[in-house]
């Protein structure tokens, strides 16, 4: 097996031993998560510079907040990044411009199996992707110590609509399809949650076709400075089979980030 189909081969295996190494640390959720407080929120904030040859800057952030009570478990998230780099010439241009947000709703926290709702919003000037919604619902499966010690998975069918963004080698699309989407998180604390790991892991194709599909994992460390403050290491990755067709030099983008984070 060689090409798209090896490497969604590669990623399926590392995301069943992932769960696997994960789930004997995990109990189903019960009074543990009921007792910590229902709400928490973070805020990253991460940059970069680069000088010399080639000049380089970014920056990145990151808000979350999560709510949790006996009926119901929301999240939201807000991302945004920017980069420019020189050229050889000087000049200066735009190499990434994105932002997201999405949202989610869970019914019934505290049971193993749950259903769900969600929705996100998405630009990125990288993929030539000038706005993307989509929508679903579907159930939720989790193993949980307590917040900071579970694994989620996920199964959902969203209904999805990208704009693509004018230019490049590809022109002006509007296109609505289906998806099948899944997903698989696991979070973990150590030291007296000094240490935590948190990987997200998705994938979702269309119905109709499996070639054509979107991947995003977010692999992240984070150690706590303080009882509010602490800092993260995350590995990102978004691949969208269609974004070359849009007009992007690659399917696949990619960062690691290095921010500052903020608990309240």
């Amino acid at each position: 097996m060689t090409g798209p189909d090896a490497g969604r081969g590669v990623l399926w295996y590392r995301l069943v031993l992932l769960f696997a190494i994960a789930l004997p640390w995990a109990t189903p959720p019960g009074e543990a998560m009921a007792q910590e407080r229902d709400w928490k929120a973070e805020g990253e904030l991460g940059g970069n510079l680069f000088f010399g040859n080639r000049e380089q800057s970014q920056l990145s952030s990151r808000i979350l907040v999560e709510r949790a009570d006996s009926l119901f478990e929301s999240s939201s998230e807000f991302r945004f990044a920017y980069g420019e780099v020189t050229d050889r010439d000087g000049v200066r241009q735009v190499n990434r411009r994105s932002w997201s947000a999405a949202a989610s709703l869970d019914f019934r926290p505290m049971e193993r199996y749950r259903p769900f709702v969600s929705g996100r919003m998405e630009s990125a000037f990288e993929r030539r992707i000038a706005l993307r919604y989509n929508a679903g619902a579907g159930v939720r499966m989790s193993w949980a110590r307590d917040r900071r010690n579970r694994v989620d998975l996920s199964a959902s069918i969203l209904a999805e609509r990208t704009y693509a963004r004018e230019g490049g080698r590809g022109t002006e699309e509007d296109v609505g399809l289906a998806r099948w989407a899944s997903s698989v998180r696991v979070r973990r604390s150590y030291f007296d949650d000094r240490l935590s790991l948190d990987s997200n892991n998705s994938y979702r194709p269309v119905f109709d076709s499996f070639g054509n599909f979107t991947l995003s994992t977010r692999n992240a460390v984070s150690y706590n400075l303080t009882e509010v403050v602490a800092l993260r290491v995350a590995v990102i990755t978004d691949y969208d089979s269609g974004a070359v067709e849009r007009g992007a030099e690659t399917n696949r983008d990619g960062q690691v980030q290095v921010t500052v984070v903020a608990r309240f």
